[in-house]
């Protein structure tokens, strides 16, 4: 781990010795179960069908390895709130905690099938090989009141900064009605973003975080009264199967989600209401790394 991850981790530790427990994950691989977790109760949308791409893996003591699941967050980690975690790897890994490891991997060796390829060919710029997708799709109808899609999410790759520029692009996709949404600050989410960054919180390397804020906020522009349409998003590593990237999704909805989530049960104001918490700031715990795990790119 290099010198300024150590140095990371130890502010972050510093600060947070004391928080236990903050995105906590359980694995899920029903579709109707992610989507209720991430958007259930929303006002002027109706779901017509949901549909979940991803990995299981027997890992040779304790539980499967699974790339997706459900996530609270109980002190607020990177400032997002509860929702549903995707990953090119294990979600169990991506729990609040130290990072451990600069290569952290779970392998399924499953490469994406040539409509994902296509998919994943828009965001990573080139014609390489994607691996270990997980897609989660809602299909829905909005009523004459709703023109906008909202949700929060962080995205963050063990690829960085080790990988950056090379063919192990593992990148992040939003797609709504087949246009791709994901754009920040000019550029596709994927390793290579200029904003990446170092920030402590979980067992990623590198998050996406412009000004150093990984909490990125979405509105998707959808026409009132429209019917079938097709909200998608999707992780995958590339050039091969090692070394994960995970993405954590929250408040997915009709109504713009709180962009500072305040878990603290505490009454008392917060003393400065409005301002994300420096995630440097935001997390300890205790980390997993995947069993399967495997060096690769020495």
């Amino acid at each position: 781990m290099g010198r300024v991850k150590l140095l990371a981790a130890a502010i972050g530790a510093a600060f947070l010795a004391g928080n236990a427990h903050a995105i906590s994950i359980t694995s899920e691989t029903d579709a109707n179960a992610l989507w209720n977790a991430v958007a259930g109760g929303i006002d002027g949308i109706t779901v017509n069908s949901t549909s979940l791409s991803g990995q299981t893996l027997p890992l040779p003591i304790g539980p499967s390895a699974v790339s997706s699941g459900t996530f609270t967050n109980a002190s607020g980690t990177y400032g997002i709130g509860a929702g549903i975690v995707l990953s090119s790897g294990d979600v169990n890994d991506y729990n609040t905690g130290p990072n451990n490891s600069d290569s952290t991997t779970i392998g399924y060796n499953v490469p994406a099938t040539p409509a994902q390829e296509t998919v994943l060919d828009t965001i990573t710029g080139g014609t390489f090989d994607h691996f270990d997708v997980t897609e989660f799709s809602v299909n829905f109808d909005v009523d004459d009141t709703v023109d906008t899609i909202f949700f929060n999410l962080v995205w963050g790759s063990e690829e960085y900064d080790e990988f950056v520029n090379t063919n192990f692009i593992d990148a992040f996709g939003i797609f709504l009605n087949d246009n791709n949404e994901t754009i920040v600050d000019g550029d596709p989410i994927n390793v290579n973003h200029p904003d990446m960054a170092f920030l402590t919180g979980t067992e990623l390397d590198g998050v996406l975080a412009p000004n150093l804020d990984p909490l990125l906020s979405f509105a998707l522009a959808v026409t009132p009264g429209s019917t079938g349409n097709e909200l998608s998003f999707i992780i995958a590593d590339s050039g091969d199967d090692a070394l994960d990237s995970t993405v954590y999704i929250s408040g997915i909805g009709s109504v713009a989600p709180d962009p500072d989530p305040d878990p603290d049960p505490d009454p008392d104001p917060d003393p400065d209401p409005g301002v994300p918490v420096p995630a440097t700031l935001l997390l300890l715990g205790a980390g997993l790394v995947g069993m399967a795990y495997r060096r690769r790119r020495a």
